[in-house]
């Protein structure tokens, strides 16, 4: 097969893992127990502005984040473009699958947390496809990298500092400007313990079909 096919299929496979992981980002805004760790900014900014749109807000965060990442890189070349354009997309894949799960409204407790497992497989499946495309990062991963890298400190290490450091920050001000807490909670606590064994699992399953598809 032919290299310019390869490099198709793997832009098509990350546009389907971000399609994917809009799904999975609803999953936990119906479920109501918090989002991803990662997210919570944007979701705790959605409540405090009178646009409530979390898609918005998500292109904000991520847009900072690449901003972040320029500056410790200091160079705005072709890959922060593309990582741009992939925020971008990302953002409307969010606004648009959230029409489609307007039917699913869980009630009980035991249906929210279901849900919220179930809103974290679903992320972390996407995410394996970003990553198993190995064709870009999105902004958040970008940051981290450039930080890792800069301080030389691991890619893991710097990720856990500063999704502690996003959660721990919307929880103050959800705490301080909102009634309850609904930016954090025990859909964040799965997201932080789940997400990156799905991920993993996902892709030593379907690692060799996954390659084959891409060209790897």
């Amino acid at each position: 097969m032919k290299k310019n096919t390869f490099f198709y299929h793997r832009i098509l496979f990350y546009i389907a893992g971000l399609f994917i992981m809009s799904i999975g980002s609803n999953l936990f805004l119906k479920a109501a127990l918090g989002v991803a760790p990662s997210c919570t900014m944007a979701l705790t900014l959605t409540y405090l502005s009178p646009f409530h749109s979390y898609a918005l807000f998500n292109f904000l965060i991520n847009t900072s984040f690449l901003i972040l990442e320029a500056m410790i890189l200091q160079q705005f070349g072709k890959m922060q473009i593309i990582q741009l354009c992939l925020t971008f997309s990302y953002s409307l894949f969010i606004e648009f699958t959230s029409y489609g799960l307007f039917f699913i409204e869980p009630h009980s407790m035991i249906a929210k947390i279901f849900l919220s497992i179930f809103a974290c497989a679903i992320l972390s499946i996407g995410v394996s496809f970003t990553i198993s495309s190995g064709f870009a990062v999105m902004p958040m991963e970008g940051l981290v990298k450039s930080i890792a890298a800069k301080c030389d400190y691991s890619f893991g290490s710097v990720r856990v500092c500063l999704e502690v450091l996003f959660t721990a920050g919307s929880a103050l001000a959800s705490f301080f400007l909102l009634p309850g807490m609904p930016s954090v909670g025990i859909g964040t606590v799965i997201a932080a313990f789940l997400s990156g064994n799905i991920t993993n699992i996902f892709s030593s399953v379907f690692h060799k079909k996954i390659n084959a598809y891409l060209g790897f």
